[in-house]
Order: C-alpha cells, then structure tokens, then sequence
C-alpha cells in the first residue's frame, strides 16, 4: 500500500486554509508513525498536524528532554511578562485619553 506524499498533504492541508509548506509537512511525516500514515489524507491528518504544528518548538514537543523544555518555558515567561507590561502600558495610555485617572 502506498502512502501519501508530502506534496499530496501540502495540496490537501492548503484545501483547509492551513498556511504550511511542504517541508513543515515534510518533517511532520518524518516524526509521523508509519503505522497510521494511510493512502490517502484524511481529516484526521488535518487534525493530527495542526496538533503536531502548534506544539512544535515550545515546551510541550513531544521527544524533547526536561532541560529544554524549562529553557522554552522561561522564555515564555520572559515572553508573557513583557506583553503584560506593554498591555498594562497601552490601559494606562487609554485611560488617560478617556480621562480617566488610573490607580
């Protein structure tokens, strides 16, 4: 039996609005057990790599060891706590133009 390729899940991943290339697809395939890659794409493997893609490159990959996955968590805090500043900046900057005292 004769899997898909990668150019044949690209074409079908696009068909859903997902904005991915064939090497992203690619290397999904590659970490993809052979056992449950079919003949044809399927829903299921829309659903299956838009689960693989968003955990791509954070702290919930699957196969990465503990030291880098609490490297890529303080990055995501370091990340989380400069947006809450610069939300906390852009109330403030609101407030005023509303006339609103802040606290």
């Amino acid at each position: 039996m004769r899997s898909f390729t990668a150019k044949e899940a690209t074409k079908f991943f696009h068909s859903y609005e997902l904005k991915c290339n064939e090497n992203l697809v690619q290397e999904w395939m590659n970490r993809k057990s052979t056992k449950h890659i079919g003949s044809q794409v399927t829903e299921d493997d829309v659903w299956e790599f838009t689960e693989w893609w968003g955990r791509k490159d954070t702290a919930y990959e699957e196969g990465i060891d503990d030291q880098t996955k609490i490297n890529r968590l303080l990055e995501e805090i370091t990340r989380l706590k400069k947006e809450k500043s610069s939300l906390e900046k852009e109330k403030t900057d609101l407030e005023l133009q509303l006339g609103i005292m802040p606290f």
